[in-house]
């Protein structure tokens, strides 16, 4: 498969797990508070290479790959660059929304299983506080949607999508010089 076709086939599951997460956290009243972006600001946010094609394919096709390769080598910021910050602090928006990697579609409201194989929320403390939440609901009717029935969905599309995770700005650095070795080689290639 090439990294067109991959890329595609990515976003089509991306797609279906937006609209899972969203239309869970909408039922719910669970919704990440708006315009909050405090998630997006967190040094600790991974994720592979293989998640960032289709933001590394769609830069390259704006023309925009090198000024990106070159920010990101110069950049000291340890949060996502992408991240566009607000006027007030923990505000702002994502830069490449339709293109974000899987963990900013699934963060916020999700589940998990605890020890006793109950599901539990995976609940962003800022929602917490906004419903005055003191304890996670576990066994919820609906279930929300499972962080590791999705990872091993994108794991289905290709291993290699849940494997090596990388703080978020080297994942897309690497996506990036992905793109520039597979295009470079595409051009180079000569039909029969």
């Amino acid at each position: 498969m090439n990294i067109k076709d991959f890329s595609h086939n990515l976003q089509k599951l991306y797609q279906e797990m937006s609209d899972t997460f969203s239309f869970y956290q909408i039922s719910t009243g669970l919704n990440c508070l708006p315009s909050c972006g405090r998630c997006c600001m967190n040094p600790e946010i991974e994720a592979s290479l293989y998640e960032m094609i289709p933001m590394a394919l769609a830069i390259y096709e704006e023309g925009k790959l090198s000024e990106w390769i070159e920010k990101i080598q110069k950049s000291e910021q340890n949060y996502c660059l992408v991240y566009l910050p607000g006027k007030n602090e923990g505000e702002g928006k994502c830069g490449r929304y339709l293109e974000r990697p899987g963990i900013c579609r699934m963060f916020g409201v999700s589940g998990y299983y605890n020890k006793k194989q109950e599901i539990t929320l995976s609940l962003c403390k800022y929602i917490k506080e906004e419903h005055d939440l003191k304890e996670i609901p576990t066994n919820l009717n609906p279930a929300p949607p499972m962080m590791v029935e999705w990872s091993l969905r994108l794991a289905g599309l290709d291993p290699k999508l849940i494997q090596e995770r990388l703080p978020i700005n080297l994942a897309l650095l690497k996506a990036l010089e992905k793109v520039a070795l597979y295009m470079d080689y595409e051009s180079q290639e000569t039909p029969l």
